[in-house]
């Protein structure tokens, strides 16, 4: 016999605790939480009769909404009964700013599904995996893996715990590249007992880093190539699309769509550009890099080197137009890294002037990303 759910689970997502009170008819009126439950699966959202006679409406769109994280959407569908489950609405916003859109939700750690069995004889969504910077799972410190079935909603967690999935094989590469992206992820997050790695986790570092990250995940299409990251980990399924994108929409949805083995390669290479991994362990890493058949870059000049190819002058400015937000000791801290971004620029050849050249070759072109350009 499954037991009653009182409160959502530690970081739960919305659905699956909705999921989980409708199947185990835990709520006093649970009915409110079925109905809702079976809005979802028709692709739309119904609210509590109190609220249908203030609307005139029964339904509402659902395409452009998020059952996990649309505050306004828990508020009118289930608000009124979460009180009597002693659970705050806020209990399930988001912390972090990127988040995976709800129909690419489907990376999961197997080993926190079967444990959910053993203690609450139900599996659940973790928040932590809606989240663009996760790869791994902190307490069993593996990769995530991927959902086979396909997209799901609200049943996902479910649909994971039924899947067969096995660990692969391991080598010394892949234990410490596990290990280094592990220390960044945590950076990231600022889990407890977390190690600043010479940088303090501000808001200027968080964003600094995001752009960096979704940058080294960009989408690939049939005229543009993808991110850097997805190209060492040798995964580009489901990145290539055949029409062109502007820049900056290939960044923000490349980020969305990547696998955790490209998010654990991005974790590492934006590491080694904000300096969050020592010399000693990097040359280490690029040592096993390289017996394991992976051309892994040294330095962060030649992460900024390979990181882009742009297609011409116009995408160039338009990078530049993202990083000129940052601060100037931020800026000057990943140099290297900018160094090569701005390398780069001789691919354009004839679009590259005289005077981007001299700017190259004065000891520091870093400087040139933080003027906002002229586009």
């Amino acid at each position: 016999m499954v037991k009653n759910v009182k409160r959502p689970a530690q970081d739960e997502t919305f659905s699956s605790w909705l999921y989980r009170v409708s199947m185990t008819r835990s709520a006093s009126d649970y009915n409110a939480f079925t109905m809702a439950l079976k809005a979802m699966v028709r692709r739309r959202r119904r609210a509590p009769e109190t609220v249908l006679a203030t609307q005139g409406s029964d339904q509402w769109p659902w395409e452009s909404t998020d059952i996990d994280y649309d505050m306004h959407l828990i508020r009118e569908v289930i608000g009124e009964y979460l009180s009597s489950f002693d659970v705050k609405q806020d209990y399930f916003a988001s912390f972090v700013t990127l988040v995976v859109p709800q129909p690419m939700r489907n990376h999961y750690c197997p080993e926190c599904l079967r444990e959910d069995i053993t203690a609450i004889e139900f599996p659940y969504w973790r928040k932590a995996w809606t989240y663009c910077m996760t790869a791994y799972c902190y307490q069993h410190k593996r990769l995530l893996v991927t959902m086979q079935s396909g997209p799901s909603t609200y049943d996902r967690a479910w649909q994971a715990f039924k899947e067969e999935a096995f660990n692969p094989p391991s080598n010394a590469f892949k234990v410490m590249r596990d290990r280094l992206a592990i220390r960044v992820q945590r950076w990231y997050f600022g889990r407890p007992s977390f190690n600043t790695l010479g940088l303090e986790n501000t808001q200027s570092t968080k964003a600094l880093f995001d752009l960096t990250y979704s940058l080294l995940l960009k989408q690939r299409t049939r005229f543009e190539g993808g991110g850097y990251a997805c190209a060492l980990a040798r995964e580009n399924r489901g990145q290539i699309t055949p029409k062109s994108m502007p820049l900056t929409e290939r960044i923000q949805t490349g980020v969305s769509i990547s696998s955790p083995l490209q998010r654990s390669y991005a974790l590492i290479l934006t590491g080694m550009i904000l300096e969050l991994i020592a010399p000693s362990q990097i040359a280490r890493f690029v040592g096993l890099a390289k017996h394991s058949g992976v051309p892994w870059p040294g330095t962060p000049f030649e992460i900024g080197k390979m990181a882009i190819l742009y297609s011409d002058r116009e995408e160039y400015l338009a990078l530049r137009k993202l990083y000129s937000a940052n601060p100037p000791d931020l800026i000057a801290r990943c140099a290297e890294f900018f160094r090569g971004l701005e390398h780069a620029v001789y691919s354009l050849r004839d679009e590259y002037s005289s005077q981007d050249r001299m700017w190259l070759e004065s000891g520091a072109p870093h400087q040139r990303w933080l003027v906002f350009p002229d586009l």
